[in-house]
């Protein structure tokens, strides 16, 4: 029975992330296609052994506004672009990305002008990062 309920959540969902390389995430729509903000549509939290918690990074910078990327069934691939802490101890980091989409938005316009007919948040994989930028999907999960 858990088996069909977690197989009816993942077909509900309308995006799948995975880690695919090097500080990277690749993003999927799963039916029609959805719309990312280009700036801080992706936001990353790294694990903080002293409180225990993931905590929110320091987002880069946002330019002019720019054109929604659109990810379709091929996928879009997000790049690690925040400033992480100094490192772990342990000589990496277990990071968490989010990411922010709306469906039904109006093509080549800037997220916050798209007038998406929904917007949703969704997290990615646990992921290990080493400041070497090597990633990797995290085998086991730390509890949030």
């Amino acid at each position: 029975m858990l088996v069909i309920i977690l197989t009816m959540m993942a077909v509900a969902q309308d995006v799948t992330i995975a880690a695919s390389g090097p500080g990277k995430v690749r993003v999927k729509a799963t039916a029609e296609p959805v719309f990312v903000p280009a700036c801080r549509g992706v936001t990353w939290s790294v694990f903080d052994a002293d409180s225990g918690q993931f905590e929110g990074t320091a987002p880069s910078a946002c330019g002019p506004l720019s054109v929604a990327v659109k990810v379709g069934p091929e996928g879009h691939e997000f790049t690690l672009d925040a400033a992480l802490p100094r490192v772990p101890d342990v000589g990496f980091y277990v990071v968490i990305p989010s990411i922010v989409y709306g469906k039904k938005c109006k093509e080549e316009t800037p997220f916050p002008l798209a007038s998406c007919a929904q917007t949703e948040t969704v997290k990615g994989p646990q992921m290990v990062v080493r400041p070497r930028d090597e990633a990797a999907a995290a085998s086991g999960s730390i509890a949030e």
